[in-house]
């Protein structure tokens, strides 16, 4: 009778763990490097909505350069044709059963990427989010557009993608997510969308006091490209400027031990506080073309001077084209 009991109760244990209630939220893996290199931590995050500057998730976490993974389940709330999108810096990719609807694994401003995928009402469905971050702002915020979330002909403009509540997600941390029976049907595949080079956000005033230019003694070499060009008054980059920053990428990857400063600068004329913003963020576009060509990310500092260390002093009326420009440190 003893071990009629033991095998009873054992069996109740097995039923329990079998039919273990899904909780809200997914489980989220947090990692140093862009490849999910080194491992932080691990948590359960509600849905999928962040921005971090300079101030990581965990302590011990380099927000410039990490990368995420949730896993869980995703439950539609009515059938038809869903639009997924991520509006992301840098690069994410995203898993609905077994079919990928957003691939943008690479090196972006923030952008906004789509996908689309046909659901079921009441169906429960395997979801996988990887993202990473490899310079300064991490931002990665997943939406959709439900069946229903359609514009008549004579509205004014089609109803925007919502970030997706928690509501609608779920995990089961005892054993994995059950695989998904049905075959998903992806519905006119669409192309990424290309993000638009946009100014970082700053948050450290512009400087005051021209600092003093102080060339280092493992300094090895400092110069300034004579063909990294923007189109005028932005930081996009023209195609003339490809040539020589290939060629410093491909000096970089060739001797890993060097790291590689790169400082922005513009003319005197105009607003000072817009003239460093576009000083930072023409440098960190230099930076983003590096990375993407294979530099490492963490041995690339990008930096804005705005126009307090011009190589032609000025009144602030006269133009001096000299000015503007990009400085390379080589150390």
């Amino acid at each position: 009778m003893k071990n009629n009991r033991i095998t009873f109760s054992l069996f109740l244990a097995f039923l329990f763990c079998s039919y273990l209630p899904a909780q809200q939220g997914l489980r989220a893996e947090y990692f140093n490097g862009t490849d999910f290199n080194e491992k932080i931590a691990e948590r359960i995050d509600p849905n999928i909505d962040f921005y971090w500057n300079h101030t990581p998730p965990f302590p011990g976490m380099n927000p410039n350069v990490c990368s995420v993974r949730w896993t869980g389940r995703l439950k539609s709330p009515e059938s038809g044709t869903y639009t997924f999108s991520a509006r992301v810096d840098d690069g994410i990719r995203v898993w609905i059963g077994s079919l990928l609807i957003i691939d943008a694994w690479d090196l972006h401003d923030v952008g906004l990427f789509a996908g689309n995928v046909i659901l079921k009402a009441g169906e429960e469905y395997n979801i996988r989010v990887e993202y990473f971050n490899a310079l300064v702002e991490a931002e990665v915020r997943l939406l959709w557009k439900l069946p229903s979330m359609k514009s008549s002909i004579n509205s004014w403009f089609d109803d925007n993608p919502v970030v997706i509540a928690p509501e609608y997600f779920y995990h089961i941390s005892e054993k994995p997510a059950v695989v998904q029976k049905e075959p998903l049907i992806r519905e006119k595949p669409r192309a990424e969308t290309k993000p638009k080079i946009q100014a970082p956000k700053k948050s450290t005033p512009k400087p005051q006091n021209p600092p003093k230019t102080v060339v280092h003694a493992d300094t090895l070499q400092r110069y300034i490209p004579k063909n990294v060009m923007f189109e005028q008054g932005k930081s996009k980059l023209l195609s003339a400027s490809h040539k020589e920053l290939d060629q410093l990428a491909a000096f970089l990857v060739r001797n890993p031990d060097y790291s590689l400063r790169i400082e922005g600068h513009t003319d005197t004329p105009g607003d000072a506080l817009k003239n460093w913003e576009l000083s930072e963020s023409r440098a960190y576009a230099v930076a983003a073309y590096l990375v993407k060509n294979g530099v490492v990310a963490g041995r690339i500092e990008a930096k804005g001077y705005g126009s307090t260390r011009p190589l032609v002093k000025s009144d602030g009326r006269k133009y001096h084209p000299e000015n503007r420009r990009v400085e390379f440190i080589i150390k």
